[in-house]
């Protein structure tokens, strides 16, 4: 495992129900890394959203591209359609739903409680935090985070870079690096 905060332990509880071994350790850094080779384990991402939302994503990206390849990750209480597609690297926490059609990029995480309903799209290295609801054929660009119980209501665009507040119901589509607060949610730019 990378990482060793709050998200990191909920991981390994996942992990362990899950009958999972993980290593002895959290890795915290590239030295220890440096002594394993990439076929002989699968990574898993225990930094969760931060003030720097790419900074899980430049993990990911790092150690992809020194050949490792990251575990997919779904609680046992979680469910997940047979139609859904989730890429390398996804955890998907407990309670989670995750109806027809939905697809998630790399390095993803639904976090407990979350709801993503059909024929959404999650771009890589986003984060659906505690309890949120994506209605259908949302689509949330990459690095975003979208916040606990947020709402964003069906056909909605969320672009790249951007951040949904705790709370806020979108409405209305939210370009690219920006945030969106409020009820209804309000946009602005990150800048």
């Amino acid at each position: 495992m990378l990482g060793a905060g709050g998200h990191a332990r909920v991981l390994q509880e996942v992990l362990d129900e899950a009958g999972h071994e993980l290593a002895a350790e959290p890795i915290t850094d590239d030295a220890a890394l440096g002594a394993i080779s990439p076929s002989d384990v699968l990574l898993i991402n225990g930094i969760g959203s931060s003030s720097d939302l790419g900074v899980r994503a430049a993990v990911f990206e790092r150690h992809k591209a020194a050949g490792f390849n990251f575990l997919q990750l779904q609680a046992q209480t979680a469910h997940i359609s047979a139609s859904a597609k989730l890429l390398e690297g996804v955890q998907v926490m407990h309670m989670a739903v995750i109806h027809s059609e939905v697809v998630f990029e790399d390095n993803v995480i639904v976090n407990t409680g979350a709801i993503v309903e059909h024929h959404c799209v999650v771009c890589a290295s986003s984060h659906i935090a505690v309890g949120a609801v994506l209605c259908g054929n949302v689509v949330i660009g990459s690095h975003t985070h979208v916040g606990a119980n947020a709402t964003i209501l069906q056909g909605v665009r969320v672009g790249s870079n951007c951040i949904i507040g705790a709370g806020a119901v979108v409405l209305h589509d939210v370009p690219d690096n920006s945030i969106a607060v409020g009820v209804p949610a309000v946009v602005k730019s990150r800048s």
